[in-house]
């Protein structure tokens, strides 16, 4: 009996870490590189695709890497 809640604490514990792992992103549109007007463009584009972004600090656009084929598709 204790080595079957052993483990299913074992694997619910597994599960539960690897849902709340952080999410990562990558720069899509780089502040320094590039106008406000593409900015602005390249925000609408992955608003309305529905996509996954962040605004950094500095104004980059930066995409979740699990929507990054999502964000190519939409706004190359």
């Amino acid at each position: 009996m204790i080595k079957k809640l052993f483990i299913l604490f074992t694997i619910i514990s597994v599960l539960l870490v690897g849902c709340a792992q952080e999410k990562s992103y990558n720069v899509w549109v780089d502040s320094s590189t590039q106008t406000q007007e593409s900015i602005d463009s390249a925000i609408k584009r992955l608003t309305d695709a529905e996509v996954d972004f962040i605004v950094d600090d500095n104004g980059s656009v930066l995409v979740n890497e699990k929507d990054m084929d999502k964000a190519v598709m939409c706004c190359s």
